[in-house]
């Protein structure tokens, strides 16, 4: 069973205006073979994986940014270095997932968990690790494109839904062919988490001083209106705590924060229709193990 293919709907996408060289990047992921590619750089992988789909597919996301180590496989400091940007990007997807698209957590700072479990990753799990963890993270943010990553999102969220629903998913076969100018459909829930992914990532580079494209300079100030808009909504009239309270009371309740999210909505669209953005309409050795399971 093919999970992904380059025919169904996540794959299909548009052409924003370059702003880097495209990468051509092949993820095809099965029980028995794994090749990820880029370009004319190819990782390929026989018998059992060792690690989840999802993981690897976080390593050419990576690639897609042009500017880091990704490739799972090499000397022992390149691995340490494409291990780590991986684990932390896949961190960060995760933890976003639960608290905003699974809702199995409330916090939504995943970057700040996904760093402290970056610093185990160094300091134990990879240990003698290259460089510092401090220095590893200062590398991560200076060249991870928040721009690209936040755009590819939902090719990973298609990987993580599988696996979270499907107690056989290491079985199946995953094949996708796409650029690092995809833009993939995502839901509204989907797109939230992207919103979520971008500004953590922009937060960390504008807190290290760097300066923001032009592109990503316009997905900042949709954001900003975003906000707005969302601080002046009048709040949803609360639901009674009383579990057996008034039906039509909660009824009611519901309606009204419906009502609103369609408000929302309609702002939102108005907002887009002005104003260009990159999220629019996304909407997929010494070392003991590749990779570091994810932080709970």
């Amino acid at each position: 069973m093919n999970v992904l293919s380059p025919s169904t709907p996540i794959a299909a996408a548009l052409s924003p205006v370059a702003v880097a060289p495209v990468k051509y990047l092949r993820f095809q992921w099965g029980p028995q073979v794994q090749i990820l590619a880029c370009d004319d750089q190819v990782s390929q992988f026989q018998g059992t994986p060792v690690t989840e789909p999802s993981h690897d597919l976080a390593h050419l996301i990576i690639a897609a940014c042009g500017q880091l180590p990704w490739q799972p496989a090499g000397p022992r400091e390149s691995l340490c270095m494409a291990e780590y940007n991986a684990v932390l990007l896949e961190n960060l997807f995760d933890k976003t997932c639960n608290a905003v698209v699974f809702g199995t957590t409330s916090d939504p700072n995943s970057l700040a968990a996904a760093i402290v479990h970056m610093e185990w990753f160094v300091n134990q799990h990879y240990a003698p690790f290259p460089i510092s963890a401090a220095a590893a993270l200062q590398r991560f943010c200076r060249f991870i494109d928040p721009f690209v990553v936040s755009r590819l999102f939902p090719y990973y969220l298609v990987v993580k839904r599988y696996e979270r629903t499907h107690a056989d998913y290491r079985q199946a076969k995953y094949e996708l062919h796409f650029t690092s100018q995809d833009q993939p459909t995502v839901d509204e829930v989907g797109w939230l988490a992207q919103w979520s992914i971008y500004r953590q990532l922009k937060a960390v580079q504008c807190a290290m001083g760097l300066v923001s494209s032009p592109q990503e300079f316009r997905v900042e100030q949709v954001l900003k209106q975003l906000d707005q808009l969302q601080s002046v909504t009048t709040p949803a009239t609360p639901i009674a705590d009383d579990p057996a309270g008034d039906v039509t009371q909660r009824l009611t309740a519901i309606e009204a924060q419906l009502a609103q999210m369609v408000q929302l909505q309609q702002r939102v669209s108005a907002l887009e229709s002005q104003v260009s953005s990159p999220l629019d309409g996304v909407g997929m050795s010494s070392v003991p193990t590749r990779a570091a399971p994810i932080a709970d």
